[in-house]
């Protein structure tokens, strides 16, 4: 096979153009396939009652106390109060602002009157894919929704019903494709001009971005997580392990279901290149962090600042000689 098109035209159908190579050297076969579109054919129709469904969200965390109060009070307003069908799972590595994190968990958890939680401290180096393979395995009672989320999440009550409607028990699980924020102090400007965080959720080509490339957010029974295996735990670390659970969601007989969603972002924070990484590892990093700083024009602004300013001033010099 060497390459495919598709063209789809409105009230026809969709024409595949297929080539592959010939037997001989500069010679192609081509294959034109056309579906046309045809008359509409009801499959099911029927009614889905999500009221007892709960999700348990799974945390993993490590430090970072001030990102889990911001995460908290989205987690009240959303999970809590407008959704209510909810339960948190903090899986806490190491004690340092340990105390501090069961502090904003237990304040919570009296103001709010929710006892849906589960916190649980594991005393060893920081690992995503253990907190929530943890997480998971913790839960002791009827099979239930996870949600894999980080403590840099904003979800909506609106993202919690589409985890729920687009998983089902032996059948399907869902990987959204969530929005992610670009650095407020270059979108807005100077600081005083940031916006308050619920107006900074905006879906545009200026505010952020859609992060296809990331699978870390995820929605499944845990029957299904447990079926398939959970998460690699010879990951360390932050990354690798979503890529891998992915993998094997699409090798199994679920049906994986992946799809931007609006309700769901990921917040900006600072990204860390380390003096540790080796040169090429430094220059990823950073080709990595300037991808999430800022979109491709807002950063060429930044680099023509400087030609931006004699332009501006020279035109100020030429409208007052006229």
């Amino acid at each position: 096979f060497h390459a495919g098109i598709y063209r789809t035209e409105k009230n026809k159908g969709t024409l595949y153009e297929l080539t592959f190579k010939g037997d001989a050297k500069h010679q192609f076969k081509k294959i034109v396939l056309f579906r046309p579109f045809g008359p509409v054919m009801k499959v099911k129709n029927e009614n889905v009652n999500m009221a007892d469904t709960l999700i348990n969200v799974i945390v993993p965390l490590a430090k970072r106390a001030s990102k889990f109060r911001q995460f908290m009070q989205n987690f009240r307003e959303m999970g809590i109060q407008q959704d209510g069908r909810i339960h948190l799972t903090v899986v806490y590595f190491g004690k340092e602002q340990m105390n501090e994190v069961k502090s904003i968990l237990e304040n919570t958890s009296k103001s709010a009157n929710f006892k849906n939680f589960t916190f649980i401290q594991l005393n060893e180096e920081f690992s995503r894919g253990k907190g929530l393979d943890v997480g998971a395995r913790f839960w002791k009672g009827n099979n239930v929704v996870l949600f894999f989320c980080d403590v840099d999440i904003y979800f909506t009550a609106e993202f919690l019903n589409s985890c729920r409607l687009n998983t089902q028990p032996g059948k399907k699980v869902f990987y959204p494709v969530l929005f992610s924020q670009y650095n407020p102090s270059i979108i807005y400007g100077h600081h005083d001009s940031i916006p308050s965080l619920e107006q900074q959720l905006i879906i545009k080509k200026e505010t952020g971005f859609w992060r296809d490339f990331g699978f870390g957010m995820t929605c499944q029974y845990r029957s299904d997580f447990i079926n398939i295996g959970g998460f690699d735990l010879d990951i360390k670390g932050w990354g690798g392990e979503d890529v891998h659970l992915y993998r094997k969601y699409l090798h199994s007989n679920l049906m994986v279901i992946r799809t931007p969603v609006r309700g769901l972002f990921h917040l900006w924070h600072e990204k860390q290149c380390l003096d540790e990484l080796t040169p090429e590892q430094y220059k990823m990093c950073m080709q990595s962090k300037a991808m999430n700083e800022a979109s491709h024009g807002q950063l060429g602004m930044l680099v023509f600042k400087q030609e931006i300013e004699t332009h501006l001033h020279r035109q100020k010099l030429s409208s007052k000689k006229t």
